[in-house]
């Protein structure tokens, strides 16, 4: 493991941890490299004095790192090296001296509680399936949450667990499994959702649904399958689409709900060429309508926001709370909005809001209209007005040049489309009449664009909830961005290397399942430390937690003893928090195995 400074063309320099592995190929073994830690741009950290990466670099080998953030890294590296160094390779078995993680005991004693292990078991038993699909089925999760790579990699890492998770030596058990799995994935949110439930009790006051996509390395959409008569029997799934991370390439739509807690519920995927609006309801109807909520409230942005999502909402007596963009707004809104007049402000004049009553008729698909009462909440304040001007800077100061210089306009940004007068100009040559398209700015558009920075409204049927009850639920979406942004980063779940349908679902599943341990672990964290588990503070982030996991290792020492690396302040409180309190110096391997049935045997209450 060793610390260096990634230097890629076009962009800046990256620090990071890396480590190199060997893996057989074919007979062949190899040595690849393998990134550990992402610690941020070179230029983030650099003091300013000679030769920083060195010193980075020598502070990390001597187990006290410049950058506070991989102490726990540079530790489990002395650890390693502590046991290369203490035995006499000439003396003791190789397989003695290698790490093992148990870490993963954590997230073994989740599997069974949320039920997984049941509904494989009895998948397995009614279609007499002969490899132990349990046992790949936890190589997959626990990987994708300690060190998430593709299932070829995961694979050829199977023994990197103390107690062997799976026996099995042919990688095609793992790409049959994903095909199982595929026909799983209803089965086993529903089983999630009932254990989670039954021990923590679902929140079901309120629920976040947001969208979000994820891209594949590819050229081309999918095809759909068409039959004889050319009707479409099944859409494909990736397809291009508007892509949240500005990517070219197809893209798969993800709809996910979770809990005020930060807690999963379910997800739901669709091809990447359908819009948010129309994730909302197939998603309600897989996961919270299953569960016989009595009223839920709804809390999405703006995409959600159409007519047919909110008339579904009220006819099955659910509210809502759903964000409204200031510009799609009509003229009358837009000019209340921004009339002063009716604002409370803060005692700082950093914040504003203002609400109103209002009636208006919703329809879905058929027609069918209903009139509605819902409240328009607007508020405006100093810490997103200074974050719209940072995003618009370049944009406002090309705006403030093309006023002083029309003839920029030749090179016009496609933002500034929205903010041009186009008029037909006509000019007379002799008997030649030529129209030509005079291009200007719009001055009315951009003043009005410039006032409404820093403004934001919601919608809500909770006419009788507060205006800043109504804000501070719509502030709990934060939760939900967070989970996405777990999935991508921590997770890893993009872009995919899986290319069939079915494996597809597969890999989402599984993503699911690791974002939901993940967030069991900080709800038992927070727990422990007494912390409102409905707030937007984790305990425990999930890079703590994967990095605390990643860093649990043992290793076997001669007569039948274990070395543990000592836990870090993070595994620590992860073993607070689940109560284990074990001596853990030098253990036997019944020890060991008493730590994993303590493990087991913990609750979420």
């Amino acid at each position: 493991m060793y610390v260096e400074c990634a230097r890629v063309k076009g962009r800046k320099d990256y620090l990071r941890v890396s480590e190199t592995y060997s893996i057989k190929e074919d007979g062949i073994r190899k040595t690849k490299k393998r990134v550990i830690y992402n610690i941020g741009p070179l230029d983030v950290y650099d003091d300013g004095m000679p030769n920083y990466v060195d010193r980075l670099k020598e502070s990390f080998r001597n187990s006290n790192p410049i950058i506070k953030e991989i102490t726990h890294l540079a530790k489990e590296h002395a650890a390693r090296r502590f046991v290369s160094i203490k035995f006499d390779r000439n003396n003791v078995d190789e397989s003695m001296l290698s790490l093992k993680n148990i870490g993963y005991f954590v997230l073994d004693s989740l599997y069974d509680l949320l039920g997984i292990h049941n509904v494989m078991t009895k998948h397995k038993s009614k279609n007499k399936i002969k490899y132990d699909i349990n046992a790949l089925m936890k190589l997959l999760v626990f990987s994708r949450v300690l060190s998430p790579a593709s299932k070829l990699s995961t694979f050829h890492d199977k023994d990197n667990y103390l107690f062997s998770l799976t026996k099995s030596n042919n990688l095609k058990d793992v790409y049959n499994l994903l095909s199982e799995l595929d026909k799983l994935q209803d089965s086993i949110q529903k089983r999630m959702r009932y254990k989670i439930d039954k021990e923590i009790k679902i929140n079901k006051e309120v629920c976040y649904y947001d969208v979000t996509n994820y891209y594949f390395e590819i050229d081309k959409n999918d095809e759909d399958t068409i039959d004889k008569e050319g009707n479409i029997i099944d859409n494909g799934l990736r397809k291009k689409g508007v892509s949240k991370e500005n990517r070219h390439e197809p893209i798969v739509q993800m709809g996910l709900f979770i809990d005020d807690r930060n807690i999963p519920i379910g997800y739901k995927l669709f091809p990447g060429n359908n819009i948010d609006q129309r994730t909302y309801r197939p998603t309600y109807d897989k996961t919270i309508d299953k569960m016989n909520f009595d009223k839920v409230i709804i809390v999405a942005d703006g995409g959600l926001n159409s007519s047919m999502n909110i008339k579904h909402i009220l006819d099955n007596d659910n509210g809502y709370i759903i964000s409204k963009s200031i510009k799609k707004s009509d003229k009358e809104t837009k000019a209340w909005i921004l009339d002063d007049n009716g604002y409370r402000y803060n005692d700082k004049g950093t914040f504003k809001v203002k609400s109103t009553i209002r009636k208006r008729i919703v329809k879905d698909a058929s027609g069918n209209m209903r009139e509605i009462e819902e409240k328009l909440v607007s508020f405006w304040s100093k810490k997103h007005y200074d974050k719209e001007m940072h995003e618009n800077k370049k944009f406002i100061e090309y705006l403030e040049s093309v006023i002083d210089n029309p003839d920029k306009l030749k090179d016009k940004q496609k933002k500034i489309e929205k903010f041009l007068k186009k008029e037909q100009v006509i000019k007379q040559t002799g008997e030649i009449v030529k129209t030509t398209t005079h291009i200007s700015l719009d001055m009315k558009k951009i003043k009005e664009y410039m006032a409404s920075l820093g403004y934001y409204t919601i919608i809500s049927s909770e006419i009788n909830k507060t205006d800043e009850e109504i804000i501070d639920k719509y502030r709990g979406l934060s939760k939900i961005e967070d989970s996405f942004r777990v999935t991508k980063t921590d997770l890893v779940s993009r872009p995919v290397y899986v290319y069939t349908k079915e494996h597809i679902n597969a890999h989402f599943l599984i993503c699911f399942i690791a974002l939901t341990m993940i967030r069991l672990i900080q709800y038992k964290v927070k727990t422990y430390k007494e912390i409102d588990v409905t707030s937007s503070e984790q305990g425990l982030t999930a890079d703590k937690i994967k990095h605390a996991l990643q860093s649990f290792l043992v290793t076997k020492l001669p007569s039948d003893y274990f070395l543990i690396t000592k836990p870090t302040e993070d595994m620590k409180l992860i073993l607070d928090s689940f109560k284990i309190d074990m001596n853990l110096s030098i253990p036997t391997i019944s020890n060991i195995r008493q730590l994993k049935l303590l493990i087991d045997k913990s609750k979420l209450t």
